[in-house]
């Protein structure tokens, strides 16, 4: 019985495919400046993977520097993994100082 409702539902969800993608990318607009580059630093280190979700970890601003943490889970082939994507940088001209990308330990 449980099987014959995850196949359901796994075949509501495929059939929904078309319709996440354009969710996504509607999602994509709506993110801040910080967060499409923490998803461009991921992307370089992760070419592959897809993007699942993007969530702002915690952020810290001084005068001299300012510094925000992004969560960002990939998605390659069968494996689900999540990466956490450092970007510290000047608050005033916005320039990027460092930026650390790191695979979440499990």
């Amino acid at each position: 019985m449980l099987k014959n409702i995850m196949l359901c539902f796994f075949l509501l969800s495929a059939g929904f495919g078309p319709l996440n993608a354009h969710a996504t990318a509607h999602e994509t607009s709506r993110m801040s400046k910080w967060e499409e580059r923490a998803v461009e630093e991921a992307k370089k280190r992760y070419p592959t993977a897809e993007v699942l979700l993007t969530k702002k970890v915690w952020d810290r601003k001084r005068t001299d520097e300012a510094v925000k943490q992004y969560h960002v889970t990939l998605s390659e082939g069968n494996k689900h993994f999540g990466v956490f994507v450092t970007i510290s940088y000047e608050p005033t001209t916005h320039k990027v100082n460092k930026v650390v990308v790191v695979e979440e330990y499990k």
